[in-house]
């Protein structure tokens, strides 16, 4: 059985649920606000991290921008996901995922009930979890 990759979780409460579903059995750590999660990203030893668009009032990509300054942050897999009911369209979900790639983030997922992708992307997810968990474990 594999150890739960350990995960924060930048997200509004509303996300909760579905980051539950696309990470089973993995070590999820919410925070709500940037200072939450420049304390906890302080004490180190997430293997994940994942920013919802609408993290503290759209803070998504200032938090990308500094968990990619953090050298002990350089190596981890980020992962940038969208999951309200706003329905973005095809040409602005790109851009933004062009926008969280150039600063370090590996996509920008659609994880809104209804998405034609939502099973891919939570897969793609867990995937990202498990293998990041892997390689990035302590010896």
């Amino acid at each position: 059985m594999p150890i739960p990759t350990k995960v924060l979780a930048a997200a509004t409460a509303e996300m909760d649920e579905k980051l539950q579903e696309c990470l089973p059995g993995h070590e999820l750590h919410f925070v709500r606000t940037m200072a939450e999660a420049i304390g906890a990203l302080r004490h180190d030893g997430f293997q994940l991290v994942v920013i919802d668009l609408n993290f503290d009032d759209s803070r998504m990509l200032e938090l990308l921008q500094y968990v990619r300054s953090l050298p002990a942050y350089r190596e981890v897999p980020l992962m940038c996901v969208h999951g309200d009911q706003l329905n973005l369209s095809e040409a602005v979900m790109k851009n933004i995922d062009v926008a969280v790639k150039a600063l370090g983030g590996i996509a920008f997922l659609n994880l809104r009930d209804g998405a034609i992708d939502y099973r891919h992307d939570c897969s793609f997810l867990d995937r990202v979890a498990t293998e990041s968990g892997q390689s990035l474990r302590p010896n």
